[in-house]
């Protein structure tokens, strides 16, 4: 089984340890392998909003050096692991960067095959609050992608640090993420048997509808056609 783990930043700290927690939870399990991809040091270019991947191609994005082994990792996966610390009550600012420079990889344009049967996990911790709206960008950008399932887990830790973390606190949060990893991975290595999602559905429905008007050299266009979806082939 193979897991991709993008962290939120490059600070090891109760974040991180709570996907350790995670992962040496995985591993009682089975044989699992881990890439990992910390930000901003795997992706330290903002995305300049110039629509290159968008209109021409995903290639042609200036960050593409970048950006690729991201994508490859992510497709290469079983499961995916977003994890992020609360920044200003949302998602670091090198998470966003990430899921900016991902937005091509959405249904709306040319999603991967691949990510349909994928299973996600998002992470995250904050000194005080902003954890569930962290969780719901970084599961809404894997729902756009259309991911089949995705886990949440989200924790106030009232501390700076995992170190200076209250001890019942701290046992509290391990058992809560054990039982979260346990499903994570029994669903994941079962994720053939899950339905596809009622929003995968229809947000494909609709969005066939829209891209079957579009002209026949557009690039998302092209994509859908050569997948045969804007038949009755579907990648889920």
């Amino acid at each position: 089984m193979k897991v991709a783990i993008v962290y939120g930043n490059n600070r090891k700290g109760s974040t991180y340890h709570c996907v350790e927690v995670v992962k040496n939870s995985l591993l009682e399990y089975g044989e699992v392998s881990f890439q990992e991809i910390f930000l901003p040091k795997d992706l330290s270019e903002l995305c300049l909003g110039c629509f290159n991947c968008i209109i021409r191609g995903e290639t042609l994005c200036p960050h593409s050096k970048q950006v690729s082994p991201i994508i490859t990792s992510l497709i290469e996966a079983d499961g995916i692991i977003m994890a992020s610390p609360v920044y200003g009550l949302d998602v670091s600012g090198a998470m966003k960067t990430l899921i900016d420079h991902l937005c091509f990889m959405w249904i709306p344009h040319r999603p991967h095959p691949e990510m349909f049967s994928k299973v996600g996990f998002v992470i995250s911790t904050a000194a005080g609050t902003g954890t569930s709206r962290t969780n719901k960008t970084m599961k809404k950008a894997l729902d756009y992608m259309g991911v089949k399932k995705t886990y949440q887990f989200g924790v106030s830790v009232a501390a700076s640090s995992w170190e200076d973390i209250n001890k019942d606190k701290k046992r509290k949060i391990e058992k809560k993420l054990i039982k979260k990893a346990r499903k994570f991975y029994h669903t994941t290595q079962n994720r053939n048997n899950l339905r596809s999602r009622l929003f995968t559905k229809l947000m494909f429905t609709m969005i066939k509808r829209m891209i079957k008007n579009y002209e026949d050299t557009n690039v998302d266009k092209q994509y859908w056609s050569n997948h045969g979806w804007l038949e009755k082939t579907k990648p889920y």
